[in-house]
């Protein structure tokens, strides 16, 4: 997993093809929407706004090294602050250019593993948050939906569509982590039951794949283990869930405080359940990171709310503090860590001749 993640490479071409798509359907964007008017109001930018909206994005990357922290203390382990930091931002990196942000779980399980932590522990620890987060926007995006629908009447099917596809999603997952914590032996029965299967029986019953499974079945229960060991320690759940607060307020917080720098006064609640349905979508749109998708769908929900000369640069702003410099910031701290790797590598293979 390390190796396919944490290649030079790879981390080179990802980033290139995220950057590249959402860079491309900005400038269209741009294009479509600049007029005589657009430098004029970009020179008459509050800037004293733009720095709170980078303050904001760096400030809930540090929240969110608290919250890993957290997490780590409650079930019998330590790490340090900057390290946590360094992680989540690896692995929003590693989300941001895979499709549906599939890499960024496995990107934080397999560097937990490389400050010691067991793959069971470091399983749980890097999914606690999307769990929650999933709950949470499972229960308020529909209500917020619901209740600001009329103001996004123009794309109302597609919203439904996409509502409900998310939901969904977020539903399995859910109860495939429940199912994993209460009873990780029905895992274990479902493999049994897929054995059985006539086209799969021949391949599930190789020595070696049942040793695979051996080994997951061990992870997992050693995940149960370490989520009822966190339950045990109610501050802490609670500060997992006022971090995680935190985090996706100062996150949303980035929206209105652009519209701000450029002079605009809107609904803030109503710019608040546009990114809710933005951010519960996103993860499960092909692109890597939902490059293309996330400026086309800001660009649409938004045209009806920002004027048509400041929208290219509104969405460019956005997009630029929730994504490409955190990305950015990220790939550099991917390179740096892999470059330490390689030279331990190195010096072990030294030492063993």
């Amino acid at each position: 997993m390390e190796k396919n993640l944490f290649s030079r490479k790879k981390i080179i071409k990802g980033l290139i093809v995220s950057l590249t798509i959402g860079v491309v359907v900005l400038l269209l964007v741009f294009l479509l929407t600049i007029d005589k008017n657009t430098m004029k109001s970009f020179h008459h930018m509050d800037t004293g706004y733009i720095f709170l909206a980078a303050a904001a994005i760096f400030i809930s990357f540090m929240v969110e090294g608290l919250r890993i922290q957290v997490v780590a203390h409650a079930i019998n382990e330590r790490i340090g602050i900057w390290e946590s930091v360094k992680i989540y931002y690896i692995s929003f990196f590693l989300g941001g250019i895979t499709p549906y942000y599939s890499g960024s779980v496995p990107g934080q399980i397999a560097l937990f593993t490389k400050n010691r932590i067991t793959i069971g522990k470091a399983t749980m620890i890097a999914t606690v948050r999307p769990i929650i987060k999933s709950i949470v926007f499972l229960i308020i995006t529909p209500i917020l939906f619901l209740y600001y629908r009329e103001s996004l009447e123009e794309y109302e099917l597609l919203s439904w569509f996409l509502l409900i596809s998310a939901m969904l999603f977020s539903l399995f997952f859910i109860v495939l982590f429940i199912l994993v914590v209460k009873n990780p032996q029905k895992i274990q029965a479902i493999f049994k039951w897929l054995k059985e299967v006539s086209f799969l029986k021949k391949y599930l019953k190789k020595a070696s794949v049942e040793q695979k499974v051996e080994w997951i079945m061990f992870q997992t229960i050693q995940f149960q283990k370490s989520f009822h060991l966190l339950l045990k320690h109610p501050i802490e759940m609670l500060l997992i869930f006022l971090y995680t607060a935190i985090y996706w307020f100062l996150y949303f917080l980035i929206a209105p405080l652009l519209l701000l720098a450029m002079g605009i006064q809107l609904d803030y609640a109503l710019i608040m359940i546009i990114q809710v349905l933005i951010f519960f979508v996103l993860p499960f749109l092909p692109t890597p990171g939902g490059s293309g998708a996330a400026e086309l769908g800001f660009a649409s929900l938004f045209s009806f709310f920002v004027p048509e000369n400041l929208l290219g640069i509104y969405v460019g702003g956005w997009r630029l503090f929730t994504f490409y410099i955190n990305i950015i910031i990220g790939a550099l701290l991917s390179l740096v860590e892999l470059k330490k790797w390689a030279a331990k590598e190195k010096i072990l293979k030294s030492g063993g001749d």
